[in-house]
């Protein structure tokens, strides 16, 4: 019996080896089908407690998706923890550098970004200084990092360091807005080589004043206050470059100026070229280093302007002619301006006859004549270039004299 067994066995054992070689596509099919029955008892067993209460049914779900979220969890912070080298918190990062990217002065993060940039108006220069140095550190520890870490390493920190040159580049294209009103006056350069500033704008024309408008900063009226330099002195003037005296918004908001352009030669001492994409370090060296001795120059010429403001600067100019529309409109053109301020005491109108306004069709909308308006001030009586107008009403006819233009030109008469 044992013989038997034994032969049986060993035939098994041959008949086995014979067909290995030949049966390999047989086998695996042979385990593939036991692989899916395994998974089919599986999926029974699943179906089982499925199947069960709602109860029961509910509490293991619940432990389910409980015992996957702690694995999740737990594989989470593993993966922190190992993942990549071990960088540190690196220098202080300025609040600008910290918010989302911003691409729009209409979302938060840009608004934001704006009122810091026109913020420097109102920075102090301890303040600026200690902005600049922060900068600096934070974006050679920005860049250090960035280039030693490996992409995907740690994920996390890659897009917050991202992240925060993005919002430099935001910051960095208002100052740069800024600069180019700076750079915008008429620069020279003195026998040394150095800038100076022959005349310019206040910055604030047309701008924000630390997040305001300038109308909202108590600045109307000055718009056309310039500076501009006569026999090597700076003074301020108007729009025709006559010299003026400076009233206390002018000086208030010349002086705001004088801060920002101070505060920006501050930020661009030293050249900082980390602050720039490492493509445009060697281009934007050395135009730091104009942006930094442009903005010294409009810094004394403005301390200089604000330093001789005085009466002694104004020029007062003859009443200008007047035009043959003059003796006819005059009353009704005196009586428009007064209804505008009640410090008018003249005018005087220089057309000579009517300009007719037309549409693109070719038919009237008014009939334009031009002059002055001049009016009382602390300091004498001031003319301002203004028009008027009377608008086409049909049939040739035109309607009542009203303001059309104003403020084009200030200058004070005898």
């Amino acid at each position: 019996m044992k013989t038997k067994f034994f032969f049986r066995s060993l035939l098994i054992a041959i008949l086995a080896l014979g067909i290995c070689s030949s049966a390999d596509a047989q086998l695996k099919g042979v385990l593939n089908k036991a692989k899916k029955a395994v998974e089919k008892k599986v999926e029974q067993k699943v179906d089982e407690v499925l199947d069960g209460d709602d109860q029961s049914s509910t509490t293991t779900t619940n432990s389910t998706k409980k015992t996957t979220s702690t694995v999740k969890s737990t594989a989470t912070q593993t993966v922190k923890q190992t993942a990549g080298k071990t960088y540190g918190s690196g220098p202080e990062i300025p609040k600008l550098m910290s918010l989302e990217p911003s691409y729009s002065d209409y979302d938060e993060s840009g608004k934001y970004i704006n009122s810091v940039a026109w913020g420097l108006r109102k920075t102090s220069q301890a303040e600026a200084k200690a902005l600049a140095e922060k900068l600096t550190a934070r974006f050679k520890w920005d860049r250090k990092t960035l280039q030693e870490m490996e992409s995907g390493e740690n994920y996390e920190l890659e897009m917050q360091l991202k992240n925060e040159l993005s919002n430099w580049q935001s910051f960095y294209v208002k100052i740069g807005e800024i600069m180019n009103l700076i750079n915008n006056g008429d620069y020279k350069k003195d026998n040394t080589g150095a800038f100076y500033l022959d005349r310019a704008p206040l910055m604030h024309v047309g701008m924000h004043v630390a997040g305001n408008t300038a109308s909202e900063e108590g600045v109307m009226g000055i718009g056309s206050l310039l500076f501009t330099r006569n026999k090597g002195k700076a003074y301020f003037c108007n729009y025709m470059l006559d010299p003026v005296f400076a009233e206390e918004d002018g000086i208030r908001v010349a002086k705001l100026d004088l801060n920002m352009a101070t505060n920006i030669a501050i930020l661009f001492e030293g050249y900082p070229v980390e602050w720039c994409r490492e493509t445009q370090q060697g281009v934007m060296k050395d135009q730091f280093a104009i942006y930094h001795q442009k903005a010294v120059a409009y810094v004394s010429a403005l301390k200089e302007a604000i330093k001789g403001n005085s009466l002694d600067n104004l020029e007062y100019k003859p009443v200008p002619n007047a035009g043959g529309m003059n003796a006819s409109m005059n009353a009704k053109a005196l009586a428009a301006e007064k209804q505008k301020g009640k410090d008018v005491v003249k005018v005087v109108i220089t057309s000579n006859s009517w300009e007719i306004q037309k549409n693109a069709m070719g038919q009237p909308v008014r009939r334009v004549i031009y002059g002055y308006s001049i009016g009382n001030t602390k300091h004498g009586k001031m003319a301002s270039r203004v028009s008027w107008a009377e608008d086409y009403q049909g049939g040739g006819k035109y309607g009542s004299l009203h303001c059309y233009g104003v403020g084009t030109e200030y200058f004070y008469v005898k």
